[in-house]
């Protein structure tokens, strides 16, 4: 692999990660505006999520926390697509880079998958019923199809990270090995 494709991969992945992540938070902006009728009243998700007396503190917590991982991929693909523009940095410390870029982009997409399943399980409690979050998003009587696109659509976004944190280590790491391998002949 030549250092200029090397440079060229991280500046493709990290503009396809600033494009996600402004797709995913203005998806979670529409979001916090649906209504969900709950007990014949008309909510709207910003109202419910951020009270306690229908949605637990937990749920609210993971609400921040996913909110905050969709900034944090922002901002790692701001810094991928800043350093891929500077040709600064030396071919070892590149690798070792895109290594470490790889593995932190997996672990964070792991954390941000358990908080999507964890605040999909976390109850709604209103007087009269108490259903899941995620339920709630796929069912016609609380609200429409549109909270359903945008929490699939995060699930997919996810995955996707998680495919891609695996594709930047292993380019990461077969980069390493030839600059390894041309350092020792």
């Amino acid at each position: 692999m030549e250092y200029k494709k090397v440079l060229k991969f991280l500046r493709i992945i990290g503009s396809i990660f600033i494009i996600l992540s402004l797709l995913e938070i203005a998806f979670i902006i529409l979001l916090n505006f649906t209504p969900f009728i709950l007990d014949g009243n008309s909510l709207l998700l910003s109202e419910f999520i951020y009270s306690s007396t229908i949605f637990p503190l937990t749920g609210t917590v993971l609400w921040l926390f996913l909110v905050t991982s969709m900034c944090c991929y922002l901002i790692v693909g701001i810094f991928m697509f800043k350093r891929s523009l500077k040709d600064d940095i030396e071919s070892i410390p590149l690798a070792k880079f895109i290594v470490v870029i790889g593995m932190v982009v997996l672990m964070g997409a792991f954390i941000k998958m358990n908080y999507l399943v964890l605040l999909g399980k976390t109850a709604i409690t209103t007087p009269f019923t108490t259903i899941h979050f995620q339920t709630a998003l796929y069912n016609m009587d609380i609200t429409s199809i549109l909270p359903a696109i945008y929490w699939v659509s995060f699930m997919t976004v996810n995955t996707y990270y998680l495919l891609i944190g695996l594709t930047i280590t292993a380019v990461g790491i077969k980069y390493t090995l030839q600059q390894e391998q041309s350092k020792k002949s």
